[in-house]
């Protein structure tokens, strides 16, 4: 342990202090601007964490595999390879080393999560979309694409749409619905209003139930929880003032007590 220590000391250091800085940069643009998507710390490091222990595995992995599968391989290795290292020459060593640090760079690609990719692609689409705005009742150009998608040639209340065309675009299953309680099924809920459960991530489905329809009447898509408590969401069919049949996309602040459930269709790899 305390050769792993001295081996690896710049790394021990730097890690630590970039963990601060993220953190550092992360609250400064959160705090000049609140009401943009700016990813929660705690979660994004849970994402690094998830990713590092996942990387290990496959390494672990393909250890048990060489030892396996090509036991006389792993053998000259431990026998032969490991004992005599230090008598290789220097400029053999910077080769090897280069060469494995390319394999542990390729093998970092490789095993990238692809559903955060997934997540960051559609939020880079979501806000692209934040001009979307009726031209007449619950149509525009750009609305009648999403009814569309959902099977609708008329003007109806869009805002399911919305969110079904957009996890369409990225080929995720979804219900496929200008319904929005279509996603609010059992089956893809991960958090609840009364039981919580699965920390929600961005770009997981949210929805919200109004009393006076006794069901779910509206459907957006969940960004970050803020520094206060709050969810940022962004939603279409709504306004400024929150409405669930207003003329446009927005981002939104919602009370997590007034979300009813919420949904993933990106799914864990």
């Amino acid at each position: 342990m305390k050769d792993f220590f001295k081996t690896f000391k710049e790394e021990l250091t730097v890690i630590p202090l970039l963990i601060i800085g993220f953190f550092a940069l992360n609250m400064g643009l959160s705090y000049l601007f609140p009401n943009n998507a700016f990813f929660d710390f705690f979660s994004e490091m849970e994402n690094i964490a998830y990713s590092v222990v996942r990387f290990i595995v496959v390494l672990a992995l393909a250890w048990v595999g060489v030892r396996v599968i090509f036991p006389n391989v792993f053998k000259f290795l431990k026998n032969e390879f490991y004992p005599n290292f230090p008598k290789l020459e220097t400029q053999f060593k910077y080769k090897l080393a280069t060469a494995i640090f390319l394999v542990f760079v390729l093998a970092s690609a490789i095993t990238a999560k692809a559903q955060d990719n997934t997540r960051h692609e559609l939020l880079k689409n979501l806000t692209e979309q934040l001009d979307v705005r009726e031209v007449t009742a619950n149509s525009s150009p750009m609305i009648d694409t999403y009814l569309q998608s959902v099977g609708f040639d008329y003007p109806v209340p869009w805002c399911a749409a919305f969110v079904s065309w957009n996890l369409n675009q990225l080929d995720v299953d979804n219900p496929n619905s200008a319904w929005s309680p279509s996603f609010a099924r059992d089956k893809d809920v991960i958090w609840r209003n009364k039981t919580r459960g699965i920390q929600p991530k961005c770009s997981d489905v949210v929805t919200f139930y109004y009393a006076r329809l006794k069901r779910v009447g509206h459907v957006g898509f969940f960004i970050k929880e803020s520094k206060s408590g709050y969810f940022i969401t962004i939603e279409g069919n709504t306004n400024g003032g929150g409405s669930r049949e207003g003329d446009g996309v927005y981002m939104k602040k919602r009370p997590p007590g007034k979300v009813f459930a919420i949904s993933r269709y990106i799914k864990e790899v």
